[in-house]
């Protein structure tokens, strides 16, 4: 499913309507419906926003291979993914580090 789709998905599955959508983006009816139709090059900023209005998070709405359903949008309601991410991060930044304290003993 391309990213458009999702959009158009998600703002259906919360049973609103384009206008109040926009309205609640701060961006005119024509540009979201532009995100819904062709969605080429979206800013970041966008998203973030569409993401807040449909209380998501931005990796629920990016993972494309996660299918926009009922159960998947209970699923990610209940979950605040963004907060695993950055634990993520940090895991993998101070596995790094370490992995570099063991080449600099090595030789």
């Amino acid at each position: 499913m391309q990213l458009h789709e999702r959009i158009r998905k998600i703002r259906e599955y919360r049973g609103l309507k384009q206008l109040s959508v926009a309205h609640e983006m701060s961006i005119t009816q024509q540009a979201y419906s532009w995100l819904e139709t062709k969605s080429g090059n979206i800013k970041l900023d966008t998203l973030e926003r569409f993401c807040q209005v449909m209380k998501i998070d931005l990796p629920f709405l990016m993972a494309t291979e996660i299918p926009v359903n009922a159960e998947n949008m209970r699923i990610f309601d209940q979950q605040n993914y963004s907060h695993v991410f950055e634990e993520f991060k940090k895991l993998r930044n101070r596995f790094e580090a370490t992995e570099q304290i063991a080449l600099r003993k090595a030789s």
